[in-house]
């Protein structure tokens, strides 16, 4: 009976101690002696920030209790922390910078080098949940315990107000700038000038001087806009507001983020559709920016039916026209695969036709070349007419060194050498 209440009272203590083990945020003490070791050989072998990193992973409680390798190993991480924080910040890698103080337990460091790099994302939703997430633990109690060793090394810690005022006024100013860019993205002479080049291509490829015409449009436009693509810019600049409009804290900044989110994709879209139809491609941005909305699914349907439509019956036009490469385009953008597929056979035998004359005339031409070269007399002829020629050749040569030679004695004579 005894030795049964001994067993049982021996399980429940193992019992008691593995739960307080699983329920430790610590480590083990052994896995800590093991970062300390690791950290010292490190150090030992001039690996500095391999080591810095290994002496901030021995700092913290223990599952056992004290950590008697904290104090060491927080003055060693302090003293390594420092340079190697300064030297990514003047290389301005904000980030490694970052992660050498923080681990070196210089916070006031780390906070300012975070502000560096949120600073220059600082229209990213992500860079400033980042900063205020990162601001909100330092204002914690926890913060402070649980970087206790750290701090006795550094010295006494409060974030700067500044810093954290500077976070709190970015979503406002981020909006702000995201508007700006995004005013300047969608330039309208830019897609006046575009639709310009695509109605100029040619319909006959054989037109030779309509393809130089063509093609220096095409280079001009190109060198004009630096081959850039404000549409692409411009949808990129409202998924930013529509971010904004979840991430800002504040109601009114989120209100003007995604109210301006919507005017703009449903103005673009309108404008791209009534304005800009004359290329293809701009039909399909219009479909990209409805797409983009937030609204419901059936009426965002019929907007883009209604572009597929218009595509539709643009692409029939340039077909009736004959302008096949044009209406291929648009039979795209309806989702006409087929007839895009037919306009494309269309083009292609249309400049066959009106190439074959040439084609006819070059065929007649080598067939020429090949019976006058397959008839023995002639090429014999050839040869011989070719034998003749270099003789002669050689005759003038021959007579020209012969006359420069006489020349030279002469000229000799005359000045009595």
């Amino acid at each position: 009976m005894n030795r049964n209440l001994s067993i049982a009272a021996l399980l429940a203590g193992t019992f008691i101690a593995s739960q307080a083990f699983a329920d430790c945020a610590g480590g083990s003490l052994a896995e800590i002696k093991k970062s300390y070791e690791t950290a010292q050989s490190y150090e030992r072998a001039g690996k500095n920030e391999a080591a810095l990193f290994a002496y901030r992973a021995s700092e913290g409680d223990t599952c056992e209790g004290a950590n008697p390798y904290e104090a060491d190993a927080a003055r060693h991480a302090a003293t390594l922390g420092l340079p190697i924080g300064t030297a990514y910040e003047k290389q301005g890698d904000f980030q490694r910078a970052f992660n050498a103080y923080e681990a070196g337990g210089h916070f006031a460091a780390a906070d300012r080098a975070l502000m560096a790099e949120t600073r220059t994302r600082q229209d990213e939703p992500s860079a400033f949940q980042r900063a205020r997430e990162h601001f909100d633990t330092r204002a914690l109690p926890a913060f402070q315990s649980n970087n206790k060793a750290a701090l006795k090394i550094t010295g006494a810690y409060q974030p700067d107000s500044k810093l954290v005022a500077e976070v709190a006024a970015l979503p406002a100013k981020a909006v702000e700038h995201t508007l700006q860019k995004e005013t300047a993205a969608f330039n309208e002479q830019y897609l006046r000038d575009y639709v310009q080049v695509i109605q100029s291509r040619p319909d006959d490829p054989t037109d030779g001087q309509a393809m130089q015409r063509a093609v220096a449009a095409q280079q001009a436009f190109a060198q004009k806009y630096q081959d850039a693509d404000p549409i692409k810019a411009s949808q990129q600049a409202l998924y930013l507001l529509r971010q904004w409009g979840s991430a800002a804290p504040d109601a009114t900044v989120q209100k003007t983020a995604l109210t301006q989110f919507a005017q703009r994709t449903l103005g673009h879209a309108d404008a791209l559709a009534q304005k800009y139809s004359g290329a293809p491609k701009l039909l399909e941005d219009a479909t990209a920016y409805y797409n983009m909305q937030e609204i419901d699914d059936a009426k965002k349907r019929a907007q883009i039916a209604s572009v597929k439509a218009q595509a539709l019956k643009l692409a029939d036009a340039a077909s009736a026209k004959q302008r096949f490469s044009l209406a291929s385009e648009y039979y795209h953008v309806a989702g006409e695969d087929a007839k895009a597929k037919a306009a494309d056979e269309q083009a292609h035998k249309l400049a066959m036709a009106k190439m074959q004359p040439s084609i006819d005339a070059a065929q007649k031409q080598a067939e020429a070349l090949k019976a006058q070269y397959s008839d023995p007399q002639k090429v014999q002829q050839m040869k011989e007419q070719a034998e003749a020629m270099k003789k002669a050749l050689q005759q003038r040569q021959s007579a020209a060194k012969q006359g420069n030679q006489k020349s030279a004695a002469d000229l000799e004579k005359e000045l009595g050498l």
